[in-house]
């Protein structure tokens, strides 16, 4: 009962530890897909605050230019998920 409870919590969990939103993207709506109890409006939310958090630490930390490379490469995986998950989000709710 307890794992029931926690399931959302797990699925959103294993999305952003996984990194795997190749796979939630593709799947999603599907009655089987892998996230199904990931709603993408609250992955976009949790996605933009760690962009912001990503942000505010590079703004900090302007010490080494290769990490600032590897950010800015983050960064821009970020951004597009999240315009992914913009339009998976428009394309339901229209």
């Amino acid at each position: 009962m307890l794992q029931l409870a926690f399931i959302d919590l797990r699925q959103l969990l294993d999305l952003f530890i996984q990194w795997d939103w190749s796979t939630y993207l593709a799947d999603y709506g599907q009655p089987n897909c892998k996230y199904l109890r990931v709603n993408p409006v609250t992955a976009l939310t949790l996605l933009e605050k760690i962009s912001r958090e990503m942000k505010d630490t590079s703004r900090k930390n302007n010490m080494f230019a290769q990490f600032r490379k590897n950010e800015r490469d983050k960064q821009k995986l970020i951004d597009t998920v999240a315009k992914q998950l913009r339009g998976l989000i428009s394309s339901h709710h229209s």
